[in-house]
């Protein structure tokens, strides 16, 4: 149910299929002060404002200096992009729900652009891909628990 998709240490991606409503996982995925809840290489995040296009904060990573992102698309209930910039390039996050099968099907699609996106990849990439599984878990399990607690 779950697997990695694209194999370079610049662009891949990650599924994970989920027993949840779509609003859960929606809610869940834009509540960014909440993401290192579930996101084990964050220690605090951000936004100013709400949850939209255009929409600006401040990730804190375990490791690493305090980095900014903004929002650049989104498709309220489905689907957004947010891109943090680098040294000649950006790093570029997109994030989709697509309900399957009685599942919400969470993808987390991770790329590097830019001419250092190569280095980005093997420097930062690398760790981001092989802690991914375990970061879309945690996910599953908040958004279960609280599918299971809305039920009851």
């Amino acid at each position: 149910m779950s697997k990695i998709r694209k194999q370079t240490n610049y662009h891949f991606q990650y599924s994970i299929g989920i027993d949840c409503t779509q609003d859960n996982a929606w809610q869940l995925l834009t509540e960014v002060k909440d993401w290192p809840k579930w996101d084990t290489e964050l220690k605090k995040a951000h936004l100013i404002g709400d949850f939209k296009q255009g929409a600006k904060g401040t990730l804190i990573p375990k490791s690493g200096p305090k980095l900014t992102f903004q929002i650049t698309k989104v498709n309220p209930g489905k689907s957004y992009t947010f891109e943090t910039k680098l040294p000649i390039g950006k790093l570029l996050i997109f994030r989709k729900l697509v309900e399957k099968d009685g599942f919400i099907h969470f993808t987390d699609d991770i790329q590097f652009i830019g001419i250092f996106k190569r280095l980005f990849g093997f420097i930062l990439g690398k760790g981001f891909k092989s802690v991914l599984p375990e970061v879309m878990q945690n996910f599953k399990n908040l958004v279960e628990s609280k599918n299971t607690n809305d039920r009851t």
